[in-house]
């Protein structure tokens, strides 16, 4: 039988001029992808996704602007079965903050625009969430990538 965890991600965008940007991060696996992790108790699954954007960026001034979906997987820790679902949320980071790595979670964070973003995100399924998400942005902020 497997052990169910649940974790919350946010696929974090900033206006840059008439643009925008997608914060990516490369994990402890060396894989693109974005700031999330394990909701805690009593947390809501949006309030986990921005903590976890605070714990490995750094960025505080950021706000969710909606859910986009969510992803489920099997994989193996310490031999146990684990079956684990991402809920992923739109987040807009507010300001000219700067990214502070958390190195003891993950290797790096940069900024890049949607194109490069979806050309470097790497997990299976990780593409269709950036679509979706950027198509969220831009229908609520009527800008262009």
């Amino acid at each position: 039988m497997a052990r169910r965890e649940f974790s919350a991600g946010g696929i974090v965008v900033r206006k840059k001029g008439r643009a925008f940007e997608v914060l990516l991060i490369k994990d402890s696996y060396g894989r693109w992808s974005w700031p999330k992790g394990n909701i805690d108790k009593d947390e809501t699954s949006p309030d986990a996704a921005v903590r976890e954007i605070k714990e490995e960026v750094g960025l505080k001034n950021v706000r969710i602007l909606g859910r986009i979906g969510r992803s489920n997987y099997f994989y193996r820790l310490k031999g146990d079965l684990v079956f684990k679902t991402v809920f992923f949320f739109l987040a807009e980071a507010v300001g000219k903050e700067g990214l502070k790595v958390q190195k003891s979670e993950i290797e790096e964070a940069r900024w890049f625009n949607p194109e490069e973003a979806l050309k470097t995100v790497e997990y299976k399924g990780a593409d269709e969430l950036l679509e979706k998400a950027l198509e969220m942005y831009k229908t609520e902020k009527k800008c262009s990538g």
